[in-house]
């Protein structure tokens, strides 16, 4: 008997998300049909500063609320700058709204290992760390956590130049003490983490795949 096919809403702000998002979709939930939603706004008006974080979340409620309205069942907010704006749009819909950082963040947790977190945007390492601490406060843990930014990896990729995103990426990956697990704080970097998995013996822990395997969870729950 063929499973039930889901309909799964991707608001994104940066086009390089889309692929790696569709692909930890192939990968961990065939079953969904992916319908994604683009707007370059929102990370060009952060990056400028023509945007202020109300207007931002503004245009992530009517993304969400939008693709709410298009059948969607959950919805991913992609953007590591958009989380409180994501949190913010779970009010004005019925269908959970999960932020780009939930799932890492839960699995992350369950985990008896240092935490490092990588990041192509130099403020992406600092938010998910800020995520993972809070979170670890919330439930009484103690984190052994890590950060860096990759320097020049998101010029690169903006640029075209993919391959040497990867190439800057992995280097970094390898550079970390083997008895660390790896995050990675973007769902663009997603697109090395096979080769960054393989070149470790501890998990290489992507945000999109994650994410993907936390509400296939709660929705198959439903």
């Amino acid at each position: 008997m063929a499973q039930r096919r889901v309909r799964i809403g991707a608001v994104h702000a940066l086009a390089n998300a889309i692929p790696t998002t569709q692909a930890a979709f192939d990968a961990g939930w065939a079953e969904a049909d992916v319908a994604h939603l683009l707007d370059g706004s929102l990370y060009l008006d952060r990056n400028s500063g023509t945007a202020d974080d109300s207007e931002l979340a503004s245009r992530i409620d009517r993304l969400v609320r939008y693709s709410e309205g298009t059948g969607a069942e959950g919805i991913i907010v992609t953007g590591s700058f958009f989380g409180d704006a994501a949190k913010q749009a779970r009010a004005n819909v019925d269908i959970p709204v999960f932020t780009s950082f939930d799932g890492i963040i839960e699995r992350a947790l369950a985990l008896d290992h240092p935490l490092h977190v990588i990041s192509t945007a130099p403020d992406s390492a600092t938010l998910l760390s800020e995520a993972l601490e809070n979170e670890a406060s919330r439930r009484s843990r103690t984190l052994s956590l890590s950060n860096h930014p990759v320097a020049g990896a998101m010029d690169a990729l903006l640029g075209g130049d993919e391959e040497r995103h990867d190439a800057l990426v992995l280097e970094a990956v390898t550079a970390v003490d083997a008895d660390t697990v790896i995050l990675f704080a973007q769902f663009s970097m997603e697109r090395i983490l096979p080769r960054s998995a393989a070149a470790r013996s501890l998990p290489v822990l992507g945000p999109a795949s994650e994410a993907v395997m936390r509400l296939r969870e709660l929705l198959g729950r439903q």
